[in-house]
């Protein structure tokens, strides 16, 4: 296994081998030390992270410069970065295109892997955060912060055939194993108030709830019956049964980020205290912690 973490502070990325070893990329050419140079600053943004299996190759979405960098993974070396557009905040790879989301532009972009090119952009709703692709289902969601919207996208022609809306400032979504049900953390953004997770069931294209979580939640994970929401202000992972409803909360550290699953375990990135936690998810326990870079963000993981 394969981890990497995108580290927005210092623009660097983590990589955890299988025996734990830690590495460091810069993505930019200077002479800051990772941890002890406090005068270093960011250029770069390293946000959110996508692996191209095939390719062997790993792409930064960078939101301080707008760009995209290219990463070899088997030397764990920069190949490139090229430009993407104001704002990457999220992405996906689908048949050799990397679909971005442009959170200045309100836009979809999608860039060319052989060409290295951008060949089309998308419009989408205002502020647009998080991006998920249903295969069972043949479709694209967008979730559109400051629309408090969720954009339903055919990939084949791009057209935005839906709109759904949800509740305020929606941030991170994920799917049910079976892709019947889309997930949308609405993160109720500088309200002060507890956020929800909206449930939209794809297949009868309606909303069966809306289930109270922590405050500013904006990343989740599914687990076989439970959700794992990440609530960046209550510094929690919150596990929610979605048979009971009932709600379990264990404390992550200062400023909990971003989540992904990998088989029992939640990897759950910890910005406020520059460390990536490894969390038993039927336990609901903290089995490790690993210092990573500064403010650490997106994850991804190679099995």
């Amino acid at each position: 296994m394969k981890i990497f973490v995108a580290n927005k502070g210092d623009d660097t990325i983590s990589y955890i081998s299988d025996n734990h070893t830690r590495t460091f990329l810069k993505l930019i050419d200077d002479d800051f030390t990772y941890k002890s140079d406090k005068l270093h600053i960011p250029q770069k943004g390293p946000h959110r992270l996508l692996i191209n299996s095939i390719r062997k190759e790993l792409y930064s979405l960078n939101v301080f410069d707008d760009s995209i960098s290219i990463i070899d993974i088997d030397d764990f070396h920069l190949q490139d970065t090229v430009y993407i557009g104001p704002s990457p905040n999220d992405g996906m790879i689908l048949n050799n295109l990397i679909y971005v989301l442009n959170g200045d532009a309100d836009c979809l972009t999608v860039f060319d892997i052989m060409t290295g090119k951008i060949i089309e952009q998308v419009n989408v709703g205002f502020q647009p955060q998080s991006i998920i692709y249903s295969k069972k289902r043949n479709k694209i969601f967008v979730s559109n912060t400051n629309s408090d919207s969720v954009s339903l996208i055919n990939p084949i022609d791009l057209c935005v055939e839906k709109t759904l809306f949800v509740k305020s400032k929606p941030f991170g979504m994920c799917l049910s194993d079976d892709e019947k049900f889309l997930f949308v953390a609405n993160s109720y953004l500088e309200t002060g108030l507890d956020g929800s997770i909206s449930v939209y069931d794809i297949i009868n294209d309606t909303f069966d709830d809306d289930i109270k979580c922590g405050k500013l939640p904006i990343s989740v994970a599914f687990f076989k019956s439970s959700l794992l929401v990440v609530n960046s202000c209550s510094n929690t992972l919150m596990k929610i049964d979605l048979r009971t409803k009932k709600r379990t909360e264990l404390f992550c550290g200062y400023m909990p980020v971003f989540v992904r699953v990998f088989k029992n375990y939640a990897l759950i990135t910890v910005s406020g205290e520059n460390k990536l936690i490894l969390v038993d998810i039927e336990n609901l326990k903290i089995e490790r912690k690993i210092e990573v870079g500064k403010e650490p963000d997106g994850l991804i993981i190679e099995a």
